[in-house]
């Protein structure tokens, strides 16, 4: 059993390691997760979406220069919001 959960972790890093592209849809789920946590006013609310929104500024901030990349972000970031916000 030990084994087997050393080979679990084992796996867990190793994917969780490896060059892992960040895709449009990706940082538009994220950016729904920081609308999610905008609806708290509490001082811990906004702190939370404060963190997450600079969590998700810097997730994107290498695609920045890449307009292809930013269009298709803004277009998956429309549609995700729409289902976010009716939640």
């Amino acid at each position: 059993m030990k084994l087997f959960k050393f080979f679990v972790v084992c796996l867990f890093l190793f994917s969780a390691c490896g060059e892992s592209k960040l895709t449009p849809t990706d940082a538009a789920l994220q950016a729904c997760e920081c609308m999610k946590l905008s609806k708290d006013s509490s001082d811990e609310g906004l702190q939370a979406f404060k963190d997450c929104n600079a969590k998700t500024t810097e997730m994107i901030s290498e695609y920045r220069e890449d307009t292809e990349w930013m269009a298709s972000w803004r277009e998956e970031l429309m549609k995700v919001l729409k289902e976010c916000m009716s939640e």
